[in-house]
């Protein structure tokens, strides 16, 4: 019995523990693109895929908590806890908030991809008549709450795809910072462990069954939180993104790179000048500047 007591006791300072670690893992993006002013850098796709999957988590916890019996006549403790009601409020939220920075701050030339969009609103849509057949009578809520927790499954291994493809393209991390994702991996292997620990104490794996978009959270998170610290500590350590390499305005245009020489710097030091030049531009102009790295 005392051994059971300790293990409750420690299952929910777990569950306190990944909440705060993943609460506190939105302030770091936050204040970045605060600090920068800008969100360059920060995909607009993942962000959309966050706030799809939260609108259903919030919806799953919210309900299963207050209403446990929507899932059926539960003879071990509700699967859902507070700490999951209490996270999936504050991390719609914030979210929400971080879309707001994208409307405000400068966003460079980056933009949300119409297939996301059209993909958000179909999920949504789905849900509204769901909902709707529910209220009279013509679907089930159970059916509702099945649906909220397979589109976050679903969504969830997708969700931190764009930010990994917009770090490869970019060849750099700059704009992301990797705080959140350090505090998101601490908060999906403390999840895992509450969930586990429950699973001890009450001799039954519905802990894991009964709560499929938390399993999907934690497990999917930790994936995905691998790949962005290797791209940020491995393979784009030290990289800062330069907007000189995108590409030119005019598809056809290509940049030729040559150099300008001072030849009377004091002390015999020359001084190079990286220049870059489109091909559409006029040869005169590149006949001058050739001329100046000659004098």
């Amino acid at each position: 019995m005392a051994n059971t007591t300790f293990l409750v006791i420690l299952a929910d300072v777990v569950g306190w523990g990944y909440f705060l670690s993943w609460t506190v893992s939105f302030l770091p993006q936050i204040y970045e693109n605060w600090r920068r002013k800008s969100v360059v850098g920060f995909s607009f796709d993942m962000l959309a895929y966050f706030l799809l999957s939260y609108v259903t988590y919030m919806i799953y916890n919210v309900t299963v908590y207050f209403k446990p019996n929507v899932l059926g006549d539960l003879t071990e403790d509700n699967p859902v806890k507070l700490t999951d009601v209490v996270f999936a409020l504050v991390a719609f939220i914030c979210t929400s908030f971080q879309g707001i920075q994208c409307l405000m701050y400068d966003r460079g030339s980056q933009e949300i991809h119409r297939s996301t969009v059209v993909l958000c609103i179909c999920c949504l849509l789905a849900l509204a008549i769901l909902t709707v057949l529910s209220c009279f009578g013509l679907s089930s809520w159970f059916l509702v709450l099945q649906y909220c927790g397979y589109v976050k499954l679903v969504v969830s291994f997708g969700t931190y795809s764009p930010q990994v493809w917009l770090n490869f393209k970019r060849k750099s991390t700059e704009g992301f910072h990797i705080g959140g994702v350090l505090l998101d991996f601490g908060g999906g292997v403390l999840s895992l462990l509450q969930m586990d620990l429950y699973c001890f104490i009450e001799h039954s794996n519905k802990q894991l069954t009964g709560n499929i978009p938390k399993m999907a959270l934690a497990v999917v998170t930790l994936l995905f939180n691998i790949i962005l610290v290797w791209q940020h500590y491995v393979f784009y350590f030290g990289n800062e993104y330069d907007p000189s390499e995108q590409e030119p305005l005019l598809r056809d245009a290509k940049k030729t790179k040559f150099y300008a020489v001072d030849v009377n710097a004091d002390d015999g030091e020359f001084l190079v000048r990286s220049l870059s030049v489109s091909d559409e531009q006029n040869a005169g102009e590149t006949k001058r500047n050739s001329q100046e790295s000659l004098v």
